[in-house]
């Protein structure tokens, strides 16, 4: 490997043209110069100068040393601006979520893309437990989880709350809602379904439920964008997010039912804790506060 510092002297030899002037230019003494000269000849095995009198010519060694010396001083100068500029507007981001929180949030996050076209906008939609596990391996940098993990490598920032809501064909707006009713309508699963509906019969229809094992299963989809089809088709009923409900359309094809006992989720801005996050994720973190504020 090239000694750097012989090369830099090299390097300013060429472009002063000088031993005396590169001397005083590097703060050194001429035979310093002309030993890293030597040194570096040694080292490579091929003279790099032809000396005439005071002044010198190129070899063909010297010539292709000076432009591989000169590419690599300006890729190091150039890697130093980047290491110390932490552009806003420039390099990628990653986000875990789960995916009623991705359908909400990445449409504003494609906006934001839009505008600032250096941004690559990485956005996964995963189970708690798996974004939790990718943040503490440096494969994801900020998530929205529900359930905190006791790790001293994460930290935590509470953002809001989000209600799970029942969620049926509009033609059972009339009916009084049992249990006895929503097994008769029959459950739409999908990955989270039976975690999201194990707590809303626990909170609400205790006395006759018996467990996800027992219910009424009609169909299951894990497409998040397409769940409530079915629903809205009068196949079934689900337990979904408000978040994830408010976006379906049409909306009106369901009818949301009101629950005696609320059930709901906090919500937790989750980062890896003492890793350095980048100035282009404030206006993320920004955003992420303000729409679950807003719903």
């Amino acid at each position: 490997m090239i000694n750097q510092q012989w090369l830099e002297t090299f390097i300013t030899l060429v472009e002063v043209g000088h031993f005396t002037l590169t001397a005083e230019k590097l703060h050194m003494t001429q035979p310093g110069v002309s030993q890293h000269l030597n040194k570096i000849e040694e080292q490579i095995g091929t003279p790099l100068l032809n000396r005439v009198g005071k002044k010198f010519e190129l070899t063909r060694a010297g010539e292709v040393l000076f432009k591989f010396g000169h590419k690599r001083l300006e890729e190091e100068k150039q890697l130093f601006k980047e290491l110390q500029f932490d552009s806003p507007d420039r390099g990628e981001c990653r986000f875990g979520c789960s995916g009623s929180m991705a359908t909400l949030l990445y449409p504003y996050f494609i906006k934001k893309q839009k505008s600032s076209p250096e941004l690559i906008v990485s956005m996964e939609a995963a189970p708690n437990d798996l974004i939790l596990k990718k943040i503490i391996k440096n494969e994801l940098d900020i998530g929205i989880v529900t359930e905190p993990l006791k790790s001293g490598e994460l930290e935590y920032e509470s953002i809001g709350f989000e209600s799970l809501c029942l969620i049926l064909p509009k033609k059972y707006s009339k009916h009084k809602i049992s249990f006895s009713k929503l097994e008769e309508i029959g459950f739409i699963n999908h990955p989270d379904g039976l975690h999201y509906l194990d707590r809303v019969m626990n909170g609400n229809f205790k006395k006759d439920y018996r467990g996800v094992n027992k219910l009424k299963v009609k169909g299951r989809i894990n497409q998040i964008s397409q769940i409530l089809l079915p629903v809205a088709a009068g196949l079934g009923y689900t337990v979904l997010p408000e978040s994830m409900v408010k976006q379906f359309r049409p909306y009106s094809s369901l009818f949301i039912v009101p629950l005696n006992t609320a059930v709901q989720d906090e919500l937790f801005l989750v980062r890896k804790k003492h890793r350095f996050i980048a100035k282009r994720y404030e206006w993320f973190e920004v955003e992420i506060r303000r729409l679950i504020a807003d719903y």
